[in-house]
């Protein structure tokens, strides 16, 4: 066997790779300590300066209402942020949205390890004006307007309803009043925006202290924020922002936030309940998911505030509308104007009455949601009307068919088994062909067997 030696001694070849391994592990292993000792350097040294230098920022730009799609993008561009150390710009230029979402967002940014600046680029009311609340630096634009943060709700009757029940409005108040302290703006205008619906101007912002500057565009914005400390959890961020990047793009955000529009949930919810009710008067029950489907999303877009009532009026209209379609005649159009009743009614109000919302600006803007799912049930439901007495009529010709069979007529063309004519039954025409003769015009016939709707008669 080859061997190497040193002062005369043999070392094999397995020997001597096993000392090289040992230390090249040996010289990685020093390697490996003395870099960390490097970074334990570091680390106290910002430890003890007490300081992280943000050099980058991303940009969340909210329009329109504040939902859910708005809520989760703005976790995802959180947890974006906080990966790279980097600091999230809120661009904020809403009419506000939906109260819980609203909650929601302004928890994700109260518990973020990362400077959090709201920017109120345009007017910014209600729920929009509170998720700016407890951003660490707030910048207002001069002609922006921000406020009116009375919560609301939608009456039966389509009207708006300002929420005045304490069990509501106290711990809304106080939870944003202890906010705004913390974060060194003034209290006062936070009760003036929720009870009374106080607007002001980005100038008035920051001179009632509210808002900590001006800003015009994003660029002025960053300029200003230059050399800014914020403190979080007891680190010190210093700002010198030199690069803006837009927050990732979520198409599940901008899906989610379609199907909480109240209208087009609704929609959806119409949609499964006829498609539902079609399915089973038809016996095409592959249709039954795909209708779940649409039932589903539409559940979604509300958000997932099902009331009772409203989930047994849907599920109880469906009964009564597959019963009422199955049954025929009078007393199924009793059962089926009944299910349409009760369904129009539960879809109806399940999207929209009863969920608290924050959109400010006309009234209009909310009234318009209430008619819109208004207009689309009652569309649906004359639509579903229509749709079900076909149904009716068309069991009843079925049912007729298979009656017509002994019944006599005259023929009114010439008929042979390759050759369809019309036959006069009881003053109905109907088509037919022969057995086996030839018929000729004005010959009696009889049914005998039947193919669909073409009948098969014989000569009497």
């Amino acid at each position: 066997m080859f061997e190497l030696s040193i002062d005369n001694k043999p070392i094999s070849i397995l020997s001597t790779v096993l000392i090289i391994i040992f230390s090249m592990f040996f010289v990685y292993h020093m390697l490996i300590m003395a870099h960390m000792g490097s970074l334990s350097t570091f680390s106290y040294t910002l430890q003890q300066s007490g300081e992280n230098i943000v050099t980058k920022a991303y940009v969340l730009y909210i329009r329109g209402t504040i939902d859910q799609g708005v809520k989760n993008h703005v976790d995802i561009a959180l947890k974006k942020a906080s990966e790279e150390n980097a600091a999230l710009i809120l661009d904020v230029n809403s009419p506000g949205g939906f109260l819980g979402d609203t909650l929601d967002i302004t928890d994700m940014i109260l518990q973020s390890s990362i400077p959090v600046i709201g920017f109120a680029s345009g007017d910014s009311f209600s729920g929009a004006t509170l998720i700016l609340v407890p951003t660490n630096i707030l910048a207002v634009a001069p002609y922006a307007h921000i406020g009116d943060a009375q919560p609301v709700t939608i009456g039966s009757t389509g009207q708006i309803q300002p929420i005045t029940e304490p069990k509501i409005i106290n711990p809304l108040l106080k939870k944003y009043e202890d906010i705004a302290s913390e974060r060194g703006r003034n209290t006062s205008l936070i009760k003036a925006f929720i009870l009374n619906a106080t607007v002001i101007n980005g100038v008035e912002a920051v001179e009632y202290h509210f808002a900590d500057l001006n800003a015009v565009s994003l660029n002025d914005l960053v300029n200003k924020l230059y050399d800014k400390r914020v403190s979080i959890g007891g680190r010190v961020y210093v700002l010198r922002i030199s690069s803006l990047e837009e927050a990732p793009e979520c198409f599940t955000c901008t899906i989610l936030s379609l199907l909480s529009d109240p209208t087009v949930s609704g929609l959806m919810i119409t949609i499964a309940v006829f498609s539902i009710i079609f399915s089973i008067s038809s016996g095409h029950f592959i249709g039954i998911p795909i209708s779940l489907i649409f039932l589903f999303l539409g559940l979604i877009g509300s958000g997932f505030n099902v009331g009772l009532l409203s989930v047994i009026m849907i599920l109880l209209g469906l009964a009564f509308l597959a019963g009422g379609i199955a049954l025929g005649g009078s007393e199924g159009g009793i059962l089926i104007i009944a299910g349409l009743l009760l369904t129009g009614l539960g879809g109806m109000f399940l999207p929209v009455i009863g969920r608290e919302i924050m959109i400010s600006g006309t009234e209009a803007l909310v009234a318009g949601f209430y008619y819109a799912s208004l207009g689309i049930g009652i569309g649906a439901g004359s639509v579903g009307a229509y749709i079900a007495m076909q149904l009716i009529k068309l069991r009843k010709i079925r049912h007729r068919i298979f009656e017509i069979i002994g019944k006599e007529g005259v023929a009114k063309d010439e008929i042979t088994p390759e050759k369809e004519g019309f036959i006069l039954i009881e003053g109905e025409l109907w088509r037919a062909i022969s057995d086996k003769d030839v018929i000729k015009p004005g010959e009696r016939v009889v049914v005998i067997n039947k193919k669909d709707f073409l009948l098969i008669v014989k000569k009497i």
